[in-house]
């Protein structure tokens, strides 16, 4: 890596991994070998776009494709509808009653779905043109991109969740959330954990986790660098971990991802598990509450 860090400008790279990544769904990999560069400034990973194009890649529901997903909508909600509640969680419902709500990188727009019964106003924000007919059918304002919304500093809160590792440039991505937000505003995301204890443990697990479509991996504290650098006044980070000790035992011995209770477990071994590696900051995932200046 010759060029500057476009998040805090640094020169100094190292390569944190080199080898095969994912190229799609399981079993996809890369022809031939990568390098995932971390920044000596900020901490932040990143992978050289190996697509030429990238925004059209979204733009035309290739992605989707490369996943086995389709691009229909029911599609969409079939694989993420029960995310949803937990986002939620995230940012609270008494903070989205009554208020104006963008959630960029929407996909197929479930979260909008389930807050529009009490948001005063729901924004979508998709570069996938698949889903907008349907986003707008259900009664969400539809835009492609962040900087085509027109409503600056008159947005209560924003969410952005699983959207942050896709784009090119995750400061430019910020900024333009930030520009849309009230003074106070909220905006709640999540990214994968680049401290992953699975990364760190497993060099097949590692070929699995990074993946062409993801140009960007955050540790905690890089996501937190990545916010002031945003503007941001706060950036309050959590760990989560979504899989089961039964997960990462079959990964270990097979190599293949396998979901949960694949081997049956007490319970209370899978929360001590799970409680663990929450505890030690190398969960599967990271969420996030970043706040604007008041």
């Amino acid at each position: 890596m010759n060029s500057p860090c476009p998040i805090c400008g640094a020169k100094e790279w190292r390569s944190c991994y080199h080898g095969s990544i994912r190229m799609g769904s399981f079993g996809k990999k890369s022809p031939e070998d990568l390098d995932i560069w971390e920044c000596a400034g900020c901490g932040a990973r990143h992978l050289p776009p190996v697509m030429a194009d990238i925004e059209a890649y979204y733009k035309s529901g290739e992605y989707r494709d490369d996943l086995n997903q389709g691009n229909a909508a029911d599609a969409y909600f079939k694989v993420n509808d029960n995310d949803q509640p937990h986002r939620l969680d995230l940012i609270g419902m008494h903070n989205l009653r009554g208020k104006s709500v963008a959630d960029i990188g929407c996909g197929a727009g479930p979260f909008l779905d389930l807050v529009k019964g009490f948001a005063a106003k729901t924004i979508a924000v998709e570069p996938n043109q698949c889903y907008h007919d349907s986003l707008r059918q259900r009664g969400h304002e539809v835009y492609t991109w962040a900087q085509e919304v027109p409503a600056t500093g008159t947005i209560d809160s924003a969410v952005s969740y699983s959207v942050l590792e896709h784009v090119e440039d995750p400061l430019k991505f910020l900024q333009d959330i930030h520009r849309l937000l009230k003074p106070g505003g909220t905006l709640a995301l999540s990214t994968p954990n680049a401290d992953d204890w699975m990364v760190a443990n497993s060099p097949d697990y590692a070929a699995f986790f990074y993946r062409k479509v993801h140009l960007w991996y955050f540790t905690s504290a890089a996501l937190e660098r990545l916010a002031r650098h945003a503007g941001f006044a706060s950036c309050t980070v959590t760990f989560d971990h979504r899989f089961d000790l039964s997960n990462a035992m079959v990964w270990l011995r097979d190599k293949r991802p396998s979901g949960n209770g694949r081997i049956p477990l007490d319970p209370a071994l899978n929360a001590v598990w799970r409680e663990t590696l929450i505890r030690e900051g190398c969960s599967d995932y990271l969420y996030a509450i970043l706040k604007t200046p008041a």
